[in-house]
């Protein structure tokens, strides 16, 4: 199908007409007068986002036990449909047997190559977390347990090898020997869901550790001033964050802040959405945990205050960061593609178009007439391919 896209590319000047015919880009060239199939002069083409921190969406829920490989490509196209064309699966703590199975169907929907591109590894969140209320957020507290290379390994092999990094508590007896090992696999870890002391966060870090999972969420509700998870991983240039930016996991002050202190190089913005999101508000189960999901689009862990998991897709909460932090539009992109790519090691491109090669970009606009900037997605094309 022959069609001229108009827009410009994401931090480029000047607005560009994208000629594509058969999946392939034609030409590209100063935008002119004439009407395009899509977009205007105030669109922005950006590549396609990599989500490295998704449960669910749409009611498909990657911990439901009768979760099919369908389903896995229906999620995959329905994140295709918001503008991610690579994400990680991310799996919560729960019985080992129902993880395992769960890593099977993952593997097996990723013989298929277009789901096998879209999906480069799977994310392991828990089952060795803290066990206490609190930093373990909306985990189910009877299926947590220690660090355990023989559990790790059961679940790397259901997985066939796809598991690309791991949350865990630093705290518990035995995870730095953990840390080193699995990190020797060529596997990320994070340290997430946790109550560590300084010391603690400083031994994980010297043993591999290099990513904080939703810093700032995890967490106990109430902490000391000074000695607290937080700062020291803020304090730590060894560390990447990832961050919600939903703007209810992190309130704008928070997200600005963090941001700020770990830079562009070092922040990745990512959804955690859930199998709430696109869904109508009301009372539904999260891992076997009762969930609320409000009309404001928050998700609590039901009659407490503690999130549990976002209904915002990430494309909108790149364009809240660009909103609310230092960053340009361009960096806050880069921290939802290129960035969440080198940190998790992953051979992933995110090149501008170019005369010849197959289609692979976003198309969205920005609504700025209100409180809050709205991305207002226009167009997703996916190695040549229209979504």
């Amino acid at each position: 199908m022959d069609m001229l896209v108009r827009g410009t590319w994401i931090g480029q000047a000047g607005a560009r007409d994208i000629r594509m015919a058969g999946g392939r880009v034609v030409s590209i060239r100063r935008a002119g007068l004439g009407r395009a199939d899509l977009g205007s002069r105030q669109t922005i083409i950006a590549p396609p986002l990599f989500d490295i921190q998704v449960n669910g969406w749409g009611g498909i829920d990657l911990q439901s036990p009768t979760l099919s490989v369908e389903d896995v490509c229906r999620l995959s196209r329905g994140m295709a449909a918001h503008g991610v064309g690579y994400w990680i699966p991310t799996l919560i703590t729960g019985p080992l047997g129902l993880m395992e199975r769960t890593c099977r169907i993952i593997a097996q929907a990723r013989r298929d190559p277009a789901i096998r591109r879209a999906i480069p590894g799977i994310h392991i969140e828990g089952p060795f977390i803290s066990p206490h209320d609190g930093p373990r957020g909306a985990h189910a507290r009877d299926y947590v347990r220690k660090p355990s290379l023989h559990t790790f390994a059961r679940l790397q092999k259901a997985a066939g090898g796809a598991i690309c990094y791991i949350t865990l508590a630093p705290e518990w007896n035995g995870a730095p020997a953990f840390i080193r090992a699995v990190t020797a696999q060529g596997v990320t870890v994070a340290i997430g869901h946790h109550d560590a002391s300084p010391e603690q966060i400083s031994t994980a870090i010297e043993a591999g550790a290099r990513l904080s999972t939703h810093l700032g969420n995890g967490i106990a509700s109430m902490i000391h001033r000074h000695f607290n998870p937080i700062w020291p991983q803020l304090a730590d240039d060894r560390l990447a964050a990832s961050l919600l930016a939903d703007l209810e996991h992190l309130p704008e002050p928070v997200l600005k802040s963090f941001v700020r202190v770990k830079g562009p190089a070092r922040t990745i913005f990512a959804s955690d959405c859930v199998h709430l999101a696109g869904l109508k508000p009301g009372r539904y189960s999260l891992g076997g945990m009762p969930v609320e999901l409000l009309p404001t689009g928050r998700i609590c862990l039901s009659g407490t205050d503690l999130l549990a998991g976002s209904s915002c897709m990430l494309l909108q909460g790149v364009v809240n960061a660009a909103r609310t932090t230092d960053l340009t539009l361009e960096q806050a992109v880069a921290c939802a593609t290129t960035v969440p790519a080198r940190i998790l090691r992953m051979p992933l491109r995110f090149k501008p178009p170019q005369p010849g090669a197959k289609a692979d970009f976003i198309v969205f606009d920005i609504k700025k007439d209100t409180a809050h900037w709205q991305a207002v997605l226009r167009g997703v094309f996916l190695n040549g391919v229209p979504i």
